[in-house]
């Protein structure tokens, strides 16, 4: 494995345990973190905080709610200068565990040196707008403010 894997496999580790301080310090400063889509599901971040705080405050996809969560597969790739994961997860508002999104994203993470300088997130963002459509009132990111 090299040491790209190692480091982006940290990361998600980091990540889904939220230590923001580790998952930082495996961000370029200069880091951009793309979502396909327009905002508020998709948009693109630039710069160690701000990538950070789009991340620790949900704000690519569907944002914070009471979810559940399977994750079903990953699929890991190492390629120059980067590292690619392909995943299935799904989820479900707790509160209409019924409907369950089966999402496939493909995440590419660029790097510079040792640290991730860019990452993009390919997301099938209609599977996120329909489901808005289903659940707004659910989701305090689309709530009517």
């Amino acid at each position: 494995m090299s040491r790209r894997m190692d480091i982006a496999k940290a990361y998600e580790k980091a990540l889904f345990a939220a230590d923001r301080v580790a998952v930082g310090k495996m961000f370029h400063d200069d880091i951009a973190y793309w979502v396909a889509g327009v905002p508020p599901i998709g948009g693109e971040w630039r710069g160690r905080e701000r990538v950070l705080d789009a991340l620790w405050n949900r704000e690519p996809g569907l944002g914070a709610a009471d979810w559940g969560y399977e994750d079903v597969w990953r699929d890991w790739y190492d390629a120059e200068q980067r590292v690619i994961v392909e995943i299935r997860e799904r989820s479900w508002l707790k509160s209409a565990s019924e409907d369950v999104l089966d999402q496939r994203t493909c995440v590419v993470m660029r790097f510079r040196g040792d640290q991730i300088s860019e990452m993009r997130d390919y997301t099938d963002c209609h599977i996120y707008e329909e489901f808005v459509k289903r659940h707004r009132a659910e989701l305090p990111k689309f709530r009517a403010k």
